[in-house]
């Protein structure tokens, strides 16, 4: 894929923002943690900030260390997070 083929791809950021925390959800949710447990586990201070990245609340969405966070936590390949 050329860097125009993925600028192409993604052209509603906020769908893609949703897509990603939807899929933080799921995957966590499979893995059976709590969202207090998995924020702190990934390295949140505040679970009510991850609560809003992962519901899409507030603006917050999770930025590129927290999807390698939480890839490497779950040890999933990142493109299960991103895809979209």
């Amino acid at each position: 894929m050329k860097n125009n083929d993925l600028v192409q791809v993604v052209e509603d950021v906020e769908e893609f923002y949703k897509a990603v925390s939807k899929n933080v959800k799921k995957l966590r949710k499979k893995h059976k943690f709590t969202q207090l447990d998995f924020s702190a586990n990934i390295g949140f201070n505040s679970v009510s900030f991850y609560c809003e990245c992962e519901n899409n609340k507030n603006g917050k969405h999770f930025n590129l260390l927290h999807v390698v966070r939480i890839a490497k936590y779950l040890n999933v390949d990142i493109n299960e997070i991103v895809k979209y």
